[in-house]
């Protein structure tokens, strides 16, 4: 008998229900209990999943790859444990093994679905042994906690080593950083890409992160880029290149806001989607989830009907109405997210009512110095109206004062005194679109949950 054990599990579990009764979503906490007791109990949990688990990281777009690919398991009858609320460091993954084993640590769903922070991905490896790893993408991000791109690509690189022959390892085939760990283990490797040079860029975008060889470090040409550094790429000096993806998104259109069409070509046969989201970024998301429904060796039908059953995310494109005006929230957390989300929300001709949130907390990341790598200039001539809080709001106005954007718009600290200023300057049936960086985001699903337009973050 594992005492050790057994005690994290029942003082975890403690946690969950002192926690659920103040109507908390234990999302962390009890995690962080049972660690403190057993700093091995998620490889005992692990151990219990019977079809093994699926890891999900990188820079942008966990969450939304991961709820994607929660809904086409549950379309093909896959029970999972799902951290589903976002909560992605090791006690985020125990806290969700927790609300679903017994006190002797039997989980009853068949395998885990853990999207993982990246800096938790070379400690998740050798704890959950999953069977599938999924890389979406690897942008600057918190620099004050992650560091430099090739700090974070060289802990990955090391800690593949450890999967084995039967593993998979889903790989975005148009991020040259992510292609590159292709040789870091002995998995099974499955690239996913876009081919659609319409949807590209001769020109690279000025917050391109990696255009330096993975490999040895000269320059890469490419061809196009789809965003940031993600495009078509070649190394002069060591013929390094973007390989040929297995699953490959196709004919993007994006029609408005929430809809994109897409066709999807897979090693089986063509899936034509239309996406219930905007933007090429999310096209990446769907193309790992669909990639790994492959690994798994799921029938396209059901991912074609789990794909049509999925919802946005808390804050990832999600809207919401309040007093009879529309909300889009979208989460911005570097400078490729921000910049994506610009051009998303840009879209058509008609100017755009904004509010931006930035807060400059531990899970925001406290230096904010990347605000001045967005691309803000985009937004001269495009704004109708102009609101900015958090606890960084001085230095978002700074940045729209040198970007030319003016000082005609309210700068205040409080987020819910900024959202009611921002409501007032609307009017009825009209959409205020809202950027906040990731703890500002929690403070207005607080806030929304409170006047009951949204639900608590933890029940999304």
């Amino acid at each position: 008998m594992d005492l050790k054990k057994l005690i994290s599990i029942f003082a975890g579990k403690i946690s969950i229900g002192i926690l659920n009764r103040f109507s908390s979503g234990a999302t962390a906490l009890p995690g962080l209990v049972s660690e403190t007791f057993d700093r091995n109990i998620l490889k005992k949990l692990s151990e219990n999943l019977r079809t093994g688990s699926i890891l999900i990281t990188g820079t942008n777009g966990k969450t939304t790859t991961s709820r994607i690919l929660s809904c086409i398991l549950k379309e093909a009858g896959v029970a999972s444990v799902h951290n589903r609320s976002g909560s992605n460091l090791t006690r985020g993954l125990v806290s969700a093994l927790l609300k679903t084993s017994t006190l002797t640590g039997k989980i009853e769903p068949d395998l885990g679905l853990f999207e993982v922070d990246e800096a938790t991905l070379p400690l998740s490896i050798p704890q959950v042994l999953p069977n599938i790893i999924i890389i979406n993408n690897l942008f600057r991000d918190q620099l004050d906690r992650y560091g430099e791109i090739d700090t974070i690509r060289k802990k990955w690189e090391d800690s593949l080593k450890l999967i084995d022959r039967e593993t998979y390892l889903v790989l975005n085939a148009d991020d040259p950083t992510v292609a590159s760990l292709e040789t870091a283990g002995n998995a099974k490797v499955l690239f996913f890409g876009t081919e659609d040079p319409k949807q590209g860029s001769l020109l690279p975008p000025k917050s391109a992160d990696s255009l330096r060889c993975p490999r040895c470090g000269h320059n890469l040409k490419f061809e196009f880029y789809y965003y940031s550094h993600l495009g078509k790429y070649l190394c002069a000096n060591c013929q390094f290149k973007r390989p040929n993806p297995d699953i490959v998104a196709t004919d993007i259109k994006i029609e408005s806001l929430d809809s994109t069409k897409v066709n999807f070509i897979t090693p089986k046969e063509k899936l034509k989607l239309t996406l219930k989201l905007g933007g090429v970024y999310n096209v990446y998301n769907t193309l790992a989830a669909i990639s790994a429904a492959v690994a798994l060796g799921l029938d396209l039908e059901i991912i074609k009907k789990g794909l049509e059953n999925f919802e946005a995310a808390f804050g990832r494109q999600e809207k919401l109405e309040i007093d009879s005006k529309n909300v889009y929230i979208l989460l911005v957390k570097n400078p490729t997210g921000f910049n994506e989300s610009l051009k998303f929300l840009l879209n058509g001709n008609e100017k755009k009512n904004l509010l931006i949130l930035i807060n400059d907390r531990i899970a925001d990341g406290t230096d904010v110095s990347w605000l001045w790598d967005v691309d803000i200039g985009i937004l001269k001539g495009k704004i109708k109206s102009l609101s900015v809080g958090g606890t960084r709001s001085a230095d978002m106005a700074l940045r729209l004062k040198y970007a030319g954007i003016g000082d005609n718009f309210t700068v205040k600290t409080d987020i819910e005194e900024s959202l009611v200023e921002a409501l007032r300057a609307i009017s009825v049936n009209e959409t205020l679109f809202i950027l906040p960086t990731y703890t500002a985001m929690l403070e207005l699903k607080k806030i929304f949950a409170f006047k009951g337009v949204a639900k608590p973050f933890y029940e999304d």
